[in-house]
């Protein structure tokens, strides 16, 4: 099965709003970790199939950081927030002063920024989402994997291959005073049943 044949232009639309809400709520915590001012553009949804998802990003092979944050609750799941190489070094740099040369090579504080940072993306997104079905979800212990960014889509991605074909994927713009824009890219895998749960909540099912 693919979700693209399964959602339709208004389940996309409220995924997308929601969206919206959580990257505000996650631009504010963000803003007080860094001490600086974080906005994130609206979020762009896109229902990907597996086969193609590399071609989201630029380079399979490059090294990124991900944090994987499983979801517990009445709509479970887990959630995968993704930031290049590149990315992952700046936003390391921001909180702690020093950006690293490799991110194979991280010590333990700087794996907890990531991690930190990847967690607050997928809680405010998750929160958002419990805040509009008022549905239990919360959000257990992230998990920090660096590896090359097809091997970690191609891992997690098994979580959803058994029954779909494609994967939800929101993508985020970071955008920090003085410096490049951050991509990154928050992508969900919920388990059986739970979208349609949230949608049924929301009366789009």
């Amino acid at each position: 099965m693919k979700w693209k044949d399964q959602l339709s232009e208004m389940q996309l639309d409220v995924l997308k709003e929601i969206g919206n809400i959580g990257a505000g709520n996650a631009a504010t915590a963000l803003s007080n970790m860094i001490e600086k001012n974080v906005g994130i553009e609206v979020p762009k949804v896109h229902v990907v199939d597996l086969s193609e998802i590399y071609r989201v990003f630029s380079s399979p092979e490059e090294i990124s950081a991900s944090t994987v944050v499983p979801i517990k609750g009445e709509a479970p799941g887990k959630m995968l927030m993704i930031f290049n190489s590149e990315s992952a070094k700046k936003l390391i740099s921001f909180l702690i002063g020093q950006k690293p040369e490799n991110l194979t090579e991280l010590d333990e504080m700087q794996s907890s920024v990531l991690k930190e940072i990847g967690n607050i993306m997928c809680s405010s997104y998750i929160i958002a989402l419990s805040n509009f079905t008022s549905l239990f979800m919360e959000t257990d212990v992230p998990m920090l994997v660096v590896d090359m960014l097809g091997a970690v889509i191609a891992e997690t991605s098994i979580l959803a291959s058994e029954e779909y074909d494609d994967v939800i994927m929101v993508e985020n713009i970071l955008k920090i005073k003085d410096s490049k824009d951050i991509n990154g890219f928050l992508t969900m895998f919920p388990q059986h049943g739970s979208l349609e749960k949230i949608f049924s909540k929301l009366g789009i099912s």
